[in-house]
C-alpha cells in the first residue's frame, strides 16, 4: 500500500511538473518557431474597421491592405467582419497577442484531444509513455508536434483563425447529445468562414436530417444578422465578391493545396481543367462518403471528422496550406486505422503517413524562402508536384479508410472508442448506414 501511494504521489507531481513547466515551455517554443508577423490579423482589423465606417476603404475593396506584391482582400461574409469587430478597438499589437494567445490554447486543447483519442486507442507506445511520465508528458509532446506542422506554424504566423473554426466544428460532433442539436456550432463557423458547410457530409452518411436542417438554419441565421448589420456590404459579398474565387488569390498558387491548384500543376490543358476538377471533386465526395461510413462502423469519430475535413480541404476552390490545420487530426487517425490492418495494408498505411510529414512541414513559401530569400507561388514542376502532394496523399488517406474492414456482429474486432462521447448520440449511424 505504502509503495502504491508512493508511485502515486509521484506520478501526481510528474504531471504537475509537465503542466507547470512543460505546456508554457512548449507554446513558448511553438511561437517562436512561428515568426509571427500576422499579415492576415492585419487584414481582419482593417475589414473590422471597414465593417464599422472607420477605414477608408469599403469592406470588400479588392486591396484591403497593400503588400509589396498585391493587395489583400477581406474574403469573409459580412457576420466574420462584426464578429471580428472589437479588435478595432484594440491596438493592433495587443490584437495580435490576443488573437495568438487564443491560438495557442486551441492547439493545447487539440493536443489534448490528440493525446487522449491515441491512448484510448492503444497507439501510444508504453515505453514512450513510461519516458515522458504519463498521460501529462504525452499532451506536451503532442502540443510540440502539432505546433511544429507546417499549416499550425504559418497560421500562427500569419495571425489565422482556422484552428478556431476547426474546434467549433469538433466540439459540434463530439459533444454528448443534448437538447441543443448538433449542427449549431458548425453552422457558426460557416457564417464565418462558407467551407464549413462541407460537413453536412457527415450527417448526410448517418441521415441525421435534424443537424443538418440545424446546420442550415444556423447558417442563414448568420447570413440575416450580417445582412441586417451591414445591408450594402452583404450585398456586394453574396452578389459579387463571392463568385470570383479568383478575389481571393491566385488559384493556380502552389500554396494552394487542392484539387484546383492540382489540375494546373499536373499540366491539364486550360479547357479540361474545370471539367476534371469537378469531377475529382466528385469523386472525392463519394470517397469522403464511404470513408466516413466505414469510421463509424467502428465507431471512429475522429476518423469520420478526418475523412470530411479532408473532403472539404481537397475541394475547396482554394485551400491555403494554412488552412490544413486539419493534419493535426488526420495523421493520428490514420495512424490508429494503420495499426489495426494486416501487415501488407499496414506497410503502405505507414508509408502513407511517413510521407505526410514533410509535405506537411514544408510549405511552398518556406521552400521557396529557403532557396531564393523570396515567396514565390510559382515553381520549378518538382516543386509543384511537391507541394501537390499535400492534397493527394491525404485523399489517398480516404481510400485507406473507405477500405478498413468493418467489425462484424459478434466483435471478431476490437472498435475503436473515443471516450469523450459516452453517451449514446443523435449521430451515430443507424442500421441504415
Amino acid at each position: 500500500m505504502a509503495l502504491s501511494t508512493t508511485a502515486h504521489g509521484t506520478r501526481h507531481r510528474t504531471a504537475l511538473l509537465w503542466l507547470i513547466l512543460g505546456v508554457p515551455a512548449a507554446l513558448a517554443l511553438v511561437v517562436f518557431g512561428a515568426q509571427i508577423h500576422g499579415l492576415d490579423f492585419t487584414v481582419y482589423r482593417e475589414g473590422a474597421l471597414a465593417f464599422l465606417g472607420k477605414s477608408e476603404h469599403q469592406l470588400y475593396d479588392p486591396s484591403l491592405v497593400e503588400t509589396d506584391t498585391r493587395g489583400l482582400p477581406f474574403t469573409y461574409p459580412p457576420f466574420a467582419a462584426l464578429l471580428l469587430a472589437p479588435f478595432a478597438f484594440l491596438p493592433e499589437a495587443a490584437g495580435l497577442v490576443l488573437l495568438t494567445a487564443t491560438s495557442c490554447l486551441c492547439l493545447l486543447v487539440t493536443a489534448v484531444l490528440v493525446s487522449r483519442y491515441l491512448q484510448l486507442n492503444d497507439a501510444v507506445p508504453a515505453r514512450l509513455q513510461a519516458v515522458l511520465g504519463g498521460p501529462a508528458g504525452v499532451i506536451v509532446l503532442a502540443t510540440v508536434l502539432i505546433g511544429l506542422l507546417g499549416p499550425w506554424r504559418e497560421g500562427l504566423g500569419f495571425g489565422q483563425i482556422n484552428p478556431m473554426l476547426m474546434l467549433l466544428i469538433v466540439a459540434d460532433l463530439l459533444r454528448p447529445a443534448g437538447r441543443v442539436p448538433r449542427g449549431v456550432l458548425i453552422g457558426l463557423a460557416a457564417g464565418i468562414k462558407l467551407t464549413p458547410l462541407a460537413f453536412g457530409l457527415i450527417f448526410l452518411v448517418r441521415r441525421d436530417w435534424r443537424s443538418i436542417f440545424t446546420m442550415g438554419a444556423t447558417f442563414a441565421a448568420t447570413v440575416a444578422v450580417g445582412w441586417l448589420a451591414a445591408p450594402a456590404q452583404s450585398r456586394t459579398f453574396w452578389f459579387d465578391a463571392l463568385s470570383d474565387p479568383a478575389r481571393v488569390g491566385d488559384t493556380t498558387d502552389m500554396y494552394n493545396v487542392s484539387l484546383n491548384s492540382l489540375m494546373v500543376h499536373l499540366g491539364t490543358p486550360e479547357f479540361l481543367q474545370r471539367p476534371l476538377w469537378l469531377l475529382a471533386c466528385a469523386a472525392v465526395v463519394v470517397l469522403g462518403f464511404l470513408a466516413i461510413r466505414r469510421a463509424d462502423g467502428r465507431g471512429d469519430k475522429v476518423a469520420a471528422i478526418s475523412a470530411n475535413a479532408v473532403v472539404m480541404l481537397a475541394i475547396s476552390p482554394i485551400s491555403w496550406f494554412h488552412h490544413w490545420v486539419w493534419i493535426a487530426l488526420i495523421l493520428p487517425a490514420l495512424w490508429v486505422t494503420v495499426r489495426r490492418r494486416r501487415a501488407g495494408v499496414r506497410a503502405m498505411g505507414t508509408a502513407l503517413a511517413v510521407a505526410m510529414v514533410p509535405v506537411f512541414m514544408l510549405s511552398s513559401i518556406t521552400v521557396t524562402m529557403t532557396l531564393t530569400g523570396e515567396v514565390s507561388g510559382q515553381g520549378p514542376a518538382a516543386l509543384e508536384l511537391f507541394t501537390s502532394l499535400g492534397v493527394i496523399l491525404p485523399i489517398l488517406a480516404l481510400v485507406y479508410w473507405a477500405t478498413d474492414p468493418v467489425p462484424d456482429a459478434g466483435g471478431a474486432e476490437t472498435v475503436a472508442r473515443f471516450r469523450s462521447t459516452r453517451a449514446r448520440s443523435v449521430d451515430a449511424p443507424g442500421p441504415a448506414s
